[in-house]
C-alpha cells in the first residue's frame, strides 16, 4: 500500500467479480482463474446469479447480497449491464471499479453511457480503471486484474512501470519481451475516473519503478499529466512515450476508439521537450529503450564505444550513428596503444573497432577489446555490433566474451544485433539473462541509446536557465490594460519593448537573414504556447515551426533555433544568433506572465541587429 488515491483500485484487499463464470475461454473464467493463481488473499466473491460457486469462490447473484463492501468490483459484463452494475458497486460501498467493455450502447450516438458512468464516478469518488481496456497487472502486489489469467506470464522484480490507452499494446509491450520486467501494467482506455496522469503518480510512490513507460493518445487532464511529468523529471525517474494521433486519420480514429481528442502533436512534443521525455515513433524503439533504461547500469559519462567483425558493418554504424545523432568515443592514445598488440597488423585501434582478424583466441581478444574500450574515459557504453549465428563457434564465443567483459567495467555493455531474426530469440536472450543489454535492430538499437544520453545529460539542458524575471509592476499594468480595454497593435509593439524584446530604435539590423516570427497560441489542451520559425511565405512552404512551453531561457531557446530546418539561412554569426535567442526568452516571459489573458501575440519580421532585434510588426488580442 503506497497511501495513495488509487490504492482501492491497484492494491484492493477485497474483491468482487461481477460476470464470474465456469466457462473456459470468457472473461468471467479469465479474471476468476488469474487471481486464484496468483493466490490472492483477501476476501474474493463472485457475482453472477447462474452459480453459487465459481472455480471454488462463494457466488452471489447480484452485488447488492455480499456480505460486506469490498475495496474493488471488477464489472466483466457487457455494457447493456453495466450502467445497473455501476450503480450496484456504489450502493454497495465499493471502493473502486474495473471496466473491460466499450461502454458503448447501439441507440445512443452521444456516448450517454460513458458520460454517464463519469458522471456516477465522480459523484462516489471512486476511481475506475477502464472502459475499453484490459484492467491491469500489477507484479508489485502480485495482483492480476484483467480478462485472462495473466499469471504464466508475469515476472517478479520488474522495474517498467507501463501505462497504456490501448487493451492490445498492454499485453504486447508488457507481457512479450523477455528483455525487461514491469512492476505494474495499467491499461487505462477510456479512464472514466482515473487518468493517465493519476497512474504516472501511483508509479513513482512504488519504490520499485526505474523508468515510466506511455503508450498514449490524449492527456484527459492536461494539467495533472504536466505535474506528474515533472513530478518525474524532478526524481529523476524517466519517462519514454509514444504518443498517436498525429494525424488527421489517426485523430479520427482515436475519437471512435476510446473518445480521445489527440491534441495537437506540435504541442504533445513540446510538453516532452519540457520535462525531458523521450518520445518514440515504434513499438521497436520503446521495447530497446525500455530495455536500456530498465537496466540497474547507468549510462556513464562520454560516446558510445564498439567493436565489429565486419568493416562494411563499421561503416553502416558509423551512417546510423549519425544519422541517430548517437555520439561516438574518440578512445584515448593510451586506449589505442593498449589495444594494437592483439590486432591483425592491418587493423587500426579506432573506434568503431573492426577487430576481426583470425579464429585464433577470438574469445579473449573480443572480451579484451570490449574491456579496454569500456575502460576508456571517453566512452558512455560499450556494444558489440553483429550478429551471432552466423558460425556455430560465435554463436558461443561472442556471448562469452561480452559477459566476461561485463565483469570487467560497471558501464553498460549491450550487443546490437543487426538482423533479430539471426538469433535475438535465441542468444540475444541468454545474454538478456546475464545482465547484457540487448538491443534489437541497429538503427533503433542506436536510437535508444542516444535517447539515453540525452537523459543523461538532461541537467545540462535546462529548459528554463537563465530566463528573466518579470517586472511585477510590468505585469500588473499589462494585465490592468487588458481587463479594461481592447488592444492594438501599437499595445502589441509596446508590450513587447516592455519585456525587452524589440532592440532600440535606432539600432539597425544587419539584415543578413530572412525575418522570423515569435508567436504565441492558446492550445485548448496545455493553455499557452509560444513557437518560432521563418517569416511570411518562407516559413509557409517550409512548414519549419518549433513549439515550446513557457518561459524558455537563452541557452534552451537557441537550441531551438539551431534545430531548425533550415538553420543555415539565418548564417553563422554568433551575435545574431544569440540576440534571436535572448528575444525568444524575453518574448516567452511575456507570454508565461500574461498567457492567460493573451488569445495571440505575434512578433513578425524580426532581424537581428548587434544590439539586439528588430520587431517589423506586431499584433495581439485578449482572451
Amino acid at each position: 500500500m503506497t497511501g495513495h488515491r488509487l490504492d482501492p483500485l491497484l492494491t484492493p484487499r477485497s474483491i468482487a467479480l461481477v460476470g464470474a463464470s465456469d466457462r473456459a475461454g470468457t472473461v468471467g473464467h479469465g479474471m476468476v482463474a488469474g487471481l486464484k493463481e496468483a493466490g490472492f488473499s483477501g476476501p474474493l466473491y463472485a457475482v453472477n446469479p447462474k452459480y453459487d460457486e465459481v472455480q471454488g469462490v462463494p457466488c452471489f447473484a447480484s452485488l447488492t447480497d455480499l456480505p460486506e463492501p469490498v475495496d474493488m468490483a471488477v464489472l466483466g459484463v457487457n455494457s447493456i449491464r453495466i450502467e445497473q452494475q455501476m450503480a450496484d458497486a456504489i450502493a454497495l460501498g465499493a471502493r473502486s471499479c474495473a471496466i473491460f467493455d466499450s461502454c458503448y450502447l447501439d441507440d445512443e450516438t452521444d456516448r450517454g453511457l460513458l458520460k454517464r458512468l463519469r458522471a456516477m464516478a465522480a459523484e462516489a469518488d471512486m476511481p475506475v480503471c477502464g472502459g475499453n481496456g484490459m484492467g491491469y497487472l500489477n507484479m508489485d502486489a502480485w495482483l492480476p486484474v484483467t480478462i485472462y489469467n495473466a499469471v504464466p506470464k508475469m515476472k517478479r522484480g520488474g522495474n517498467v512501470a507501463f501505462i497504456t490507452h490501448s487493451g492490445t499494446v498492454f499485453s504486447e509491450i508488457g507481457l512479450n519481451d523477455p528483455r525487461y520486467a514491469c512492476n505494474l501494467i495499467v491499461s487505462c482506455g477510456q479512464e472514466i475516473n482515473g487518468t493517465m496522469a493519476d497512474y504516472i503518480d501511483y508509479a513513482l510512490a512504488l519504490p520499485s519503478t526505474r523508468v515510466i513507460a506511455l503508450f498514449m493518445e490524449t492527456a484527459r487532464d492536461p494539467g495533472a499529466m504536466a505535474a506528474a511529468l515533472a513530478k518525474a523529471r524532478d526524481m529523476g525517474v524517466p519517462v519514454v512515450a509514444m504518443k498517436v494521433g498525429r494525424t488527421d486519420l489517426a485523430a479520427a480514429y482515436a475519437v471512435v476508439h476510446s473518445g480521445a481528442v489527440t491534441g495537437d502533436d506540435d504541442v504533445y512534443q513540446a510538453l516532452f521537450d519540457r520535462h525531458d521525455v523521450m518520445r518514440v515513433d515504434t513499438m521497436d524503439d520503446m521495447a530497446n529503450l525500455l530495455t536500456l533504461l530498465s537496466n540497474p547500469r547507468d549510462v556513464a559519462e562520454g560516446g558510445l564505444a564498439a567493436v565489429l567483425d565486419s568493416g562494411g558493418e563499421r561503416e553502416m554504424l558509423v551512417d546510423l550513428a549519425d544519422t541517430a545523432g548517437t555520439p561516438l568515443t574518440e578512445l584515448s592514445p593510451a586506449t589505442r596503444e593498449a589495444l594494437r598488440p592483439r590486432l591483425n597488423h592491418a587493423l587500426e585501434p579506432v573506434n568503431p573497432l573492426d577487430a576481426w582478424g583470425t579464429a585464433d583466441n577470438y574469445e579473449e581478444d573480443f572480451e579484451e577489446y570490449l574491456a579496454l574500450m569500456a575502460g576508456d574515459p571517453g566512452t558512455g557504453m560499450v556494444v558489440f555490433c553483429g550478429d551471432m549465428t552466423w558460425s556455430p563457434n560465435v554463436k558461443e564465443g561472442y556471448p562469452k566474451a561480452l559477459v566476461e567483459a561485463t565483469k570487467r567495467t560497471d558501464k553498460p555493455v549491450g550487443v546490437l544485433i543487426n538482423m533479430p531474426t539471426s538469433g535475438f530469440m535465441e542468444v540475444g536472450l541468454e545474454m538478456a539473462e546475464a545482465g547484457l543489454v540487448v538491443l534489437s535492430g541497429t538503427k533503433s538499437g542506436l536510437t535508444a541509446i542516444r535517447h539515453a544520453m540525452t537523459w543523461r545529460d538532461r541537467d545540462s539542458r535546462s529548459h528554463d536557465a537563465g530566463v528573466e524575471a518579470a517586472d511585477h509592476a510590468v505585469v500588473a499594468r499589462w494585465r490592468e490594460r487588458f481587463a479594461t480595454d481592447a488592444p492594438s497593435d501599437d499595445d502589441a509593439l509596446a508590450l513587447l519593448a516592455d519585456f525587452g524584446v524589440a532592440a532600440p530604435a535606432d539600432a539597425a539590423p544587419t539584415g543578413a537573414h530572412p525575418p522570423l516570427t515569435f508567436s504565441m497560441f492558446h492550445d485548448d489542451q496545455f493553455g499557452p504556447v509560444v513557437t518560432l520559425g521563418f517569416d511570411g511565405a518562407l516559413g509557409e512552404a517550409a512548414n519549419d515551426r518549433r513549439c515550446v512551453m513557457a518561459p524558455v531561457g537563452p541557452d534552451a531557446a537557441r537550441r531551438l533555433i539551431d534545430s531548425l530546418r533550415l538553420r543555415s539561412l539565418l548564417g553563422e554569426d554568433d551575435a545574431d544568433v544569440g540576440a534571436l535567442a535572448q528575444a525568444f526568452s524575453r518574448f516567452s516571459s511575456a507570454v508565461a506572465a500574461l498567457g492567460e489573458s493573451l488569445e495571440r501575440l505575434d512578433a513578425c519580421d524580426i532581424i537581428a541587429s548587434p544590439n539586439g532585434c528588430m520587431v517589423g510588426r506586431a499584433r495581439l488580442s485578449r482572451r
